[in-house]
């Protein structure tokens, strides 16, 4: 005799809602990076502040900066010093990312 007991306690159901919601989570996390490198980079004439931007699709987002410039800015190169702007932002927005992440799951449950 062959006994098959399934009990999940509703995680299935969380599951599905976590992934219908994790794509705008990761859209509001990668403003809020996006908007902190705008705030920190350098300016000189606005350009490359103003060429930040997010791209998202699906569960991913992706932050850049369009200027044929803009890495050597965050870099520096070897007659200038770098002024990073992007990876500060990203390093310095990850936990306020995560906790939102943790507080939208939290909702969920």
């Amino acid at each position: 005799m062959n006994v098959n007991i399934t009990y999940d306690n509703g995680l299935a159901e969380i599951a599905q809602r976590i992934e219908g919601s994790i794509n705008e989570i990761i859209a509001a996390g990668a403003d809020a990076v996006c908007d902190n490198a705008k705030s920190i980079c350098p300016v000189d004439t606005g350009a490359l502040r103003d060429s930040i931007s997010v791209t998202t699709a699906g569960n991913r987002a992706e932050i850049s900066a369009n200027t044929d410039y803009a890495a050597y800015v965050e870099f520096g190169t070897s007659q200038m010093a770098p002024q990073p702007y992007l990876v500060p932002s990203l390093i310095g927005n990850s936990g306020a990312v995560l906790a939102a992440m943790a507080d939208a799951i939290a909702g969920i449950c």
